[in-house]
């Protein structure tokens, strides 16, 4: 006597499998399912405008053009965070700086010894907005030019590779 066939072992039939084969393979497909909608989920596949949203559609110069606007006149002549005092009359222009709306690693307005931090009536640093004793308009602490000058004071920046760097590597353990 001849036994039926069997079905093939690549295919996905559900004939000749056990209940709890089926039962096992339907979970699995939901799971996988599942994990790919949270997946598109956290990368914004959404289908919508995310991008427009979020900035990321914005040229790199975006700020160039907005901020190249006179100061305020608490600005014309205030002094840089490291005391270097601005001269309305000299002046580079943001095209001859090089200027750029992000920064170049840890090098950023913030950081520079020309950068003079925005102090606005309101008594805020609204979004970090101030000026340049060397550049002129309006200056944000986030971003960069080519006369950028490490300041003084600047704390050293965190060693690039930690975990190659000498001394302890864990901290301490807790009493």
């Amino acid at each position: 006597m001849s036994e039926p066939p069997k079905p093939d072992a690549g295919t996905d039939a559900d004939a000749g499998s056990t209940p709890t084969h089926t039962r096992r393979r339907r979970f699995l497909r939901g799971v996988g399912a599942s994990s790919i909608v949270a997946l598109a989920g956290c990368l914004g596949l959404d289908g919508g405008d995310g991008d427009a949203q979020a900035g990321v559609s914005r040229p790199d110069d975006w700020c160039v053009g907005e901020n190249d606007v006179g100061v305020p006149e608490a600005y014309r002549t205030a002094e840089s965070i490291d005391g270097i005092e601005r001269d309305p009359d000299d002046l580079t222009d943001r095209e001859s700086a090089a200027y750029q709306c992000y920064p170049q690693g840890y090098q950023l307005c913030a950081n520079c010894r020309y950068f003079i931090p925005g102090r606005h009536a309101g008594g805020g640093d609204e979004g970090g907005a101030g000026a340049c004793a060397i550049v002129e308009g309006i200056v944000r602490s986030q971003d960069w030019c080519a006369l950028y000058q490490e300041t003084e004071g600047l704390a050293e920046f965190p060693h690039p590779d930690p975990l190659g760097e000498d001394g302890q590597q864990k901290p301490p353990a807790r009493r």
